[in-house]
């Protein structure tokens, strides 16, 4: 499994829009939207990279060449989900073009004159496993790093490339995965076996995330991420894990966005743990049971993937919440802030 039409989430994004009516509209982003997602499966290539390498064939030189394959099929499968989709009548979403809440609607020449203005996004999951597959190294490494760089750049380039070719907007979408990240794991570990830093685990990193139990700081964090999001046109995210505490400490907490901003992030999140004993009230975050009363019957309010829901264990499937219990906080380094 390679490819793989996505549902959307909300870091999505709309870049310039190639069918622009007036340069002012350019960056127009009400009545836009994405319109055909895809996620590449990046593990799965470099695990089947290295399985068929020939001798003399250098592993990353492989790979790169195989990725490039595939985002051209993402390119082609994102092209002919586009044309089904325009070919529909406007009576498909009645209302919607009715009141033309899609920006570049023309009833005479059908719902494509609203379409071309949205995006068509090529996404990835799993850039740390895929890494870790290749050279044995995630990119919190300077190697990893160049590495990482230079598969981002070869989406971002791609991508380019298409939506001048073909007058859509292709753009590189760091994927979200709610259900994939689990499914693409199971289909891989049935294939692949269980391998160290890789499918050791329930779960594909998302996108091009630092792996959520790697220890790092909460700078180092934003700082690895932040070199990698400005070549996603289409949507991205990165987040960092602090405790309960961290509202005593505003001040911190402002210096840490303002750190963020200053690295160009373009989506940026805070997690921080909520936790309510169902039985007495109590608000925390609690370990196991209820310091007040003793209780089990706790409800435990965490963000996964954007959505914040009454409970991440009843709400989310077996992958994000294994995903969500590893996560590692980044506040060993808030003293930095302070």
């Amino acid at each position: 499994m390679y490819l793989v039409i996505d549902k959307l989430t909300c870091r999505t994004a709309n870049g310039a829009d190639i069918n622009a009516d007036d340069p002012k509209l350019l960056q127009l982003k009400d009545g836009r939207g994405n319109i055909a997602p895809c996620t590449i499966i990046l593990p799965t290539i470099a695990m089947e990279t290295k399985l068929h390498l020939k001798d003399g064939e250098d592993l990353v030189e492989k790979f790169i060449e195989n990725l490039d394959v595939k985002i051209h099929e993402a390119k082609d499968m994102m092209i002919e989900r586009f044309n089904w989709i325009a070919s529909q009548s406007a009576d498909s979403a009645k209302f919607m073009y009715e009141n033309h809440l899609m920006y570049g609607y023309k009833p005479e020449e059908g719902i494509i004159s609203a379409l071309k203005h949205g995006t068509l996004s090529i996404g990835q999951l799993g850039l740390a496993e895929a890494l870790m597959i290749l050279i044995g190294k995630y990119h919190n490494t300077d190697e990893g790093m160049k590495l990482a760089i230079r598969i981002e750049k070869l989406f971002a380039d791609r991508c380019k490339e298409f939506k001048n070719k073909y007058k859509l907007n292709f753009g590189v979408y760091y994927s979200p995965a709610e259900s994939l990240c689990g499914t693409a794991m199971k289909k891989f570990k049935n294939k692949y076996g269980e391998i160290p830093g890789v499918s050791d685990k329930e779960w594909f990193t998302n996108s091009d995330h630092i792996p959520v139990d790697c220890n790092i700081s909460v700078l180092d964090k934003i700082e690895i991420e932040s070199k990698l999001s400005g070549y996603s046109s289409a949507g991205c995210i990165t987040y960092i894990e602090l405790d309960g505490l961290v509202s005593k400490n505003i001040d911190a907490l402002e210096e840490i966005v303002n750190f963020a901003m200053e690295h160009d992030l373009p989506y940026f999140a805070v997690n921080v743990p909520v936790d309510t004993c169902i039985n007495c009230g109590y608000e925390s975050e609690i370990p196991d049971k209820c310091p007040k009363c003793g209780s089990t019957n706790i409800k435990r309010l965490r963000r996964v993937t954007g959505y914040l829901t009454g409970d991440y264990k009843s709400a989310f499937n077996n992958a994000k919440q294994s995903e969500t219990e590893h996560r590692v906080r980044h506040t060993n380094t808030m003293s930095e802030l302070e």
